[in-house]
């Protein structure tokens, strides 16, 4: 039996979590699946997989090997799609890794006319603020909001600019006037960043007539998320300084109001990054175009800066 078709039977058993199933999807005997996992375990001199007459589980040699047959498995398709009249209609499983907040974004909204267009995919989602190794954890595309060193291996497009945004609902301005200046922050409460990785606080960044400032807040309110200082700004709590993209929705309902426009610095881009070893598959190809489309090229600032200049203009 060819080892390519074992390869295979093995990891939809795996997936199905039962022979017969697997069987079933792959439109094969079940002797046949059976025997396929069978001759795995013959050729490796391992058991990959426990069973019991309820459940099957992958071994520990039986993990390793899942991992691999996947990436093996996913690569030839890769290869197949480069070279095939397919390129053009996206096909097969697409794993993406995107931060946590990627499903408060617009793009994220658009996901079912993205599924729709594209019914041969099965597009897996992979959540996480964690930095993910693409190419390691079997990853074929990210979304990302930062800049790719020039020395990756990573290739990246380049979706959308981003600001850091200074914001505060209209009941903490209410209660405490609104800033003019960056040293007018020193008289008000501001909510920390503090990054989970080094415990540490994080600068805020402005930038105005041509000079970047990076400046320390000072408050009794810290958080270890972007999305959770916005939060914490939308009730009151204090001034935030986050990136525009993940309080667009609140600026637009008026929960939360823009600060300091004209010392707004642009901060690292959304970008669409993919492993530079491998090949622009039509499916990492298609889902970076969606991306693209659901974000305009400037990025929300332009409709930050008319909010801004609607708001009512007094302390």
């Amino acid at each position: 039996m060819d080892q390519l078709l074992c390869m295979r039977v093995f990891v939809k058993v795996v997936e199905q979590g039962s022979f017969a199933r697997a069987a079933e999807v792959l439109d094969i005997p079940r002797p046949t699946a059976t025997v396929a996992v069978a001759r795995l375990e013959q050729r490796l001199g391992v058991r990959l997989l426990h069973r019991t007459t309820r459940r099957l589980s992958l071994t520990d040699d039986g993990r390793v090997y899942y991992d691999g047959c996947v990436r093996v498995l996913d690569d030839l398709s890769e290869i197949e799609d480069s070279v095939s009249t397919a390129r053009s209609s996206p096909r097969g499983r697409l794993r993406v890794t995107a931060p946590n907040s990627f499903i408060r974004q617009d793009a994220f909204a658009a996901l079912p006319r993205f599924l729709q267009r594209h019914p041969a995919l099965e597009l897996e989602l992979v959540l996480t603020d964690r930095q993910v190794n693409l190419v390691e954890e079997g990853i074929d595309c990210a979304v990302r909001g930062a800049a790719i060193p020039n020395d990756s291996t990573l290739v990246a497009r380049h979706v959308s600019d981003v600001h850091w945004l200074t914001c505060a609902s209209p009941r903490y301005l209410k209660a405490h006037g609104t800033p003019r200046s960056v040293g007018d922050l020193e008289r008000h409460h501001c909510i920390r960043f503090v990054s989970p990785s080094t415990g540490r606080g994080v600068d805020w960044c402005f930038e105005h007539d041509g000079e970047r400032i990076a400046w320390t807040p000072r408050g009794g309110f810290s958080v270890t998320s972007l999305e959770g200082a916005v939060a914490a700004a939308a009730v009151g709590i204090g001034i935030a300084h986050v990136s525009d993209v993940l309080a667009i929705a609140e600026l637009r309902n008026g929960t939360l109001q823009p600060l300091l426009v004209d010392w707004a610095a642009q901060g690292p881009p959304l970008t669409v990054v993919y492993p530079g070893i491998r090949y622009l598959t039509a499916k990492v190809r298609a889902f970076s175009d969606f991306v693209a489309d659901a974000f305009p090229p400037r990025g929300s600032w332009p409709e930050i800066k008319a909010i801004a200049a609607a708001r009512p203009k007094k302390r």
